[in-house]
């Protein structure tokens, strides 16, 4: 399994290589021992097993997606190489966000802000929410993940009940949107409906998620252009 989307930012890129596993409480198996490089117009930038995460492989020197090029990914491991080709996405600019209050507690919500249609974009949203500077509590931080998709599923119409995040005012957020091209949103869309939206009432039910890893890979490679917003929850 590739987990693998590398971004426009100047940093030190990820990949992530797993096995796939049935125990659904377990953990994948880390994939060890893989030769990782990403090439475009013969440059080569290799990437390095991280000692600390197994699975976990990392550029060696620090680098950004570029716009107009294809970057292609190489896995070499027990003697079958594994290839996908990304080209960068485009982002549009992050929408003004939005809190609501939870009645007279104090705390927040995050506001409708982000439209799961537009027929301009599509794009996936990271939220990252830290009230650790505010509360004592065990739980001080959440992560949401959000989708804007060029068409509508009719599961996302009717979603499943769902626990929804409260956080106090002055909670640190950084949003995180990333531009997707067609193919990674559709398999992005397959892997949502096949856990966020389950349990929908419509229930829409997809054959095996798409991939553009070859040799029967699963999972995805895309190269995605990012925008970063942080603001202070009021």
């Amino acid at each position: 399994v590739v987990e693998a989307i590398l971004t426009n930012e100047n940093k030190t890129q990820e990949v992530r290589l797993s096995l796939t596993f049935q125990d659904l409480n377990g953990a994948a198996p880390a994939v060890d021992g893989a030769e990782v490089y990403v090439e475009v117009e013969q440059v080569i930038y290799s990437f390095l097993p991280d000692p600390e995460q197994p699975g976990r492989y990392l550029s060696e020197n620090p680098f950004a997606v570029v716009g107009g090029h294809d970057y292609t990914l190489h896995i070499n491991w027990e003697g079958t190489e594994y290839t996908a080709v990304s080209r960068l996405s485009e982002v549009f600019p992050i929408p003004q966000p939005t809190f609501v209050a939870v009645g007279n507690t104090g705390r927040l919500r995050l506001g409708e802000f982000i439209p799961a249609f537009s027929p301009f974009e599509q794009a996936m949203y990271r939220i990252d929410i830290d009230w650790s500077q505010l509360d004592t509590a065990e739980l001080t931080r959440a992560r949401i993940y959000q989708y804007t998709f060029s068409s509508i599923d009719m599961s996302q119409l009717v979603l499943p009940p769902r626990e929804l995040v409260e956080f106090p005012k002055g909670s640190t957020v950084v949003i995180r949107k990333f531009g997707l091209n067609d193919d990674f949103a559709e398999y992005l869309r397959a892997k949502a409906i096949e856990t966020d939206w389950s349990g929908a009432f419509f229930y829409s039910v997809s054959d095996n998620l798409p991939t553009n890893i070859p040799h029967d890979g699963l999972g995805f490679f895309s190269t995605c252009a990012v925008l970063t917003d942080s603001l202070i929850a009021q």
